[in-house]
């Protein structure tokens, strides 16, 4: 009998002892990466470190903190045709100054959209990093921010790979953005490679 609570309490202190050698491996992983993330975004005002836990649309992400709050982000600055309302296509301009009217073209960008968010941020580790200039929340209740993965601003991704176009507010890096999106224009990148002709 005696060395059955032996055993039991030796599983329990085991247990406790690799628990606490594996939150400090994960400890020292999200710091190394939070690291990373201040060197290359400094000029920002606030950030944080989460997991992405769910892929909305093209530009909303539910984000996960460490204490497993959730958090509703809505990617700032760009806008991926809706998937499940009706887009508008005077929001939506070819370089040559003309709408794109195809309202089912729209729709299969704004799923192409969400694809791409799923593959390049679904369960991954990343940085949610707000801007100086915009408001924290949007009209919806939705955080407003940049999200970076892998140091790579995923907002700026989806203009140069044309699955968004540029959401005009006020926001740091509306000039950068707006050049991103002018060049798939002209190169015809992803949904701007559409004719109405």
């Amino acid at each position: 009998m005696n060395g059955d609570i032996i055993r039991k309490y030796a599983i329990i202190l085991m247990s406790i002892l690799l628990a606490i050698i594996i939150s400090e491996c994960l400890y020292d992983n999200n710091s190394q990466i939070s690291e990373k993330f201040e060197k290359y975004n400094s000029d920002f005002d606030e950030q944080f470190e989460g997991k992405i836990v769910k892929v909305v649309d093209g530009d909303t992400v539910d984000v996960m903190v460490r204490n497993g709050t959730i958090y509703r982000v809505r990617l700032l600055g760009v806008d991926t045709p809706e998937t499940y309302i009706k887009n508008k296509p005077d929001e939506y301009i070819m370089s040559n100054g003309k709408p794109i009217t195809n309202i089912t073209y729209l729709k299969i960008w704004g799923k192409k959209a969400t694809t791409y968010a799923k593959r390049m941020l679904d369960n991954k580790t990343v940085m949610v990093v707000f801007d100086g200039k915009s408001q924290k929340k949007g009209r919806y209740g939705r955080y407003l921010a940049y999200i970076y993965v892998d140091n790579i601003n995923f907002n700026e991704e989806l203009i140069k790979n044309g699955y968004a176009r540029v959401y005009i507010s006020n926001f740091e890096l509306k000039n950068k953005f707006l050049e991103e999106e002018r060049k798939a224009k002209d190169n015809k990148i992803g949904l701007w490679n559409w004719s109405n002709s």
